[in-house]
């Protein structure tokens, strides 16, 4: 029986080794998938990341275009704002000249006699200028 014996423990041995070299090799597998798979995550979490930070960058783009058409509407309405009050101010004067000191204005801008202020000040609204509003004032 002893060679039976040495023969199953030649198998056992063979298994043990055996069994050891596939617990071998599963780990080192198995650490070449988490490896992997880690690579993987790293991978995506920076993809996304990177994705999230072209869109936000997009999007500040977007806002700082969107904030400057704004910041340009609020100074053109501004401007027409101080335009109106000046123009109004300028038909009020206007208004408050004797008849006399009017009529020559009107004659100095070519404009017919008898105009009411109000349509003088809009007749100009468009084209105004500085010179004709020191004009107006003098």
């Amino acid at each position: 029986m002893q060679g039976f014996e040495k023969i199953l423990e030649f198998i056992k041995n063979e298994s043990e080794k055996e069994c050891m070299e596939i617990a071998t090799n599963g780990n080192k597998e198995c650490d070449r998938i988490r490896q992997e798979y880690s690579k993987l995550e790293q991978d995506t979490y920076w993809g996304i990341v990177n994705k999230g930070s072209k869109e936000i960058e997009q999007r500040v783009e977007q806002l700082t275009g969107l904030a400057a058409s704004e910041a340009k509407k609020m100074v053109y309405a501004t401007q027409q704002d101080m335009l109106d009050a000046a123009l109004e101010l300028t038909a009020k004067k206007l208004s408050a000249l004797p008849s006399r000191k009017y009529n020559d204005l009107l004659k100095k801008l070519d404009i017919e006699q008898g105009c009411k202020p109000e349509y003088l000040v809009e007749h100009f609204r468009d084209d105004l200028e500085k010179t004709v509003i020191a004009a107006l004032f003098d």
